[in-house]
């Protein structure tokens, strides 16, 4: 049952005390709902059952509410705590091996001013590997979650893209075989003038600047939606040129060495496309290598090998073709 106006507790607190002026009655009524969620509660008591157990269980959520949120900032706190103590060993470790190896001042400085510019940036993008868990997903789905996440990477390439629409099996297999995924601070290297390759790059995020060595053009720099490296796929490669992070960047690497373990067993019409570009693309490589670096062909030269690859081989004529032509060249003669 409601209690009616003279039972509860604004009765007593403004009718029978004469306050009942507007500010006093919006002011008690404030403090009185700042009590209930205070232990030490106010001057204002519960007057009857129904205001009591409203009271009780407000400050019954309150209690687990607060103890909640207390909890998660104590975790919190603690793993910031943790952070921070396993950085501080870091750098008193770097510190301690670099004064035992008798680093010079200079360049003690300049890592330092690396490591500590390092430490300062956000944490990099995660990657597929470092979600364990994903592997407990059945195989067709992580299957469809590789052609979602990395099929808009691949397919701006010519080869991929195409070989992709004609073989979309292999291709299957390709994106879960034979990729991986690459985060770089900015300022890390990638690779280094004569590294030797063994992957190709497709950037995902970020901008990377590629001087060639012993070239005098101009830096090149790349950025979503352009690879670097494609000549280790189809032939023995060493880097030519430095590929440096200008930004945080991420990259999408296909592994050389997987893919043509892959690719070079398959027979059938995909076998000879690949055979047929793999043959394309090292004799243009061949015939252009004075000017060759690690970004490779350009996207129009590559689309016009692509073409030349898929092309349907001509038909060889037929023994009864022939044998027809032949006669009919004697009855002309005759």
């Amino acid at each position: 049952m409601i209690p009616g106006l003279d039972t509860n507790w604004a009765y007593y607190a403004f009718e029978l005390t004469g306050r009942t002026s507007w500010l006093y009655r919006y002011s008690t009524s404030y403090h009185w709902a700042l009590g209930v969620f205070h232990t030490s509660g106010s001057d204002i008591q519960p007057t009857n059952s129904a205001e009591r157990i409203f009271v009780q269980v407000v400050l019954i959520w309150n209690l687990v509410v607060f103890s909640t949120l207390i909890a998660a900032i104590s975790n919190a706190l603690q793993q910031l705590r943790e952070l921070n103590e396993e950085r501080t060993e870091q750098f008193a470790k770097v510190r301690r091996y670099f004064s035992s190896n008798n680093v010079q001042s200079g360049l003690a400085k300049k890592a330092w001013a690396a490591l500590s510019l390092a430490a300062l940036k956000p944490k990099r993008r995660t990657h597929w590997d470092e979600i364990k868990i994903l592997q407990h997903l059945p195989k067709s789905l992580q299957a469809e979650l590789h052609r979602h996440i990395r099929e808009p990477i691949l397919s701006v390439h010519p080869f991929f893209s195409a070989f992709d629409v004609a073989f979309t099996v292999q291709m299957q297999q390709v994106y879960q075989l034979c990729i991986s995924e690459i985060s770089l601070e900015q300022g890390q290297e990638l690779f280094h003038t004569g590294e030797a390759s063994t992957q190709m790059y497709f950037v995902m995020e970020g901008t990377f600047c590629y001087h060639a060595e012993g070239m005098t053009a101009e830096p090149s720099f790349l950025s979503k939606g352009q690879w670097v490296g494609e000549p280790v796929l189809w032939m023995s490669w060493k880097h030519t040129g430095r590929l440096l992070a200008k930004t945080p960047c991420a990259v999408l690497a296909v592994k050389s060495k997987e893919l043509q373990e892959f690719l070079g067993s398959e027979g059938g019409d995909a076998g000879v496309i690949i055979r047929e570009y793999a043959m394309q693309f090292t004799r243009h490589c061949h015939n252009h290598s004075f000017r060759l670096t690690d970004i490779g062909v350009d996207v129009d030269a590559v689309g016009k090998l692509v073409e030349q690859a898929f092309e349907p081989p001509l038909e060889p004529p037929q023994e009864d073709s022939a044998l027809e032509g032949s006669e009919s060249s004697e009855t002309l003669a005759a």
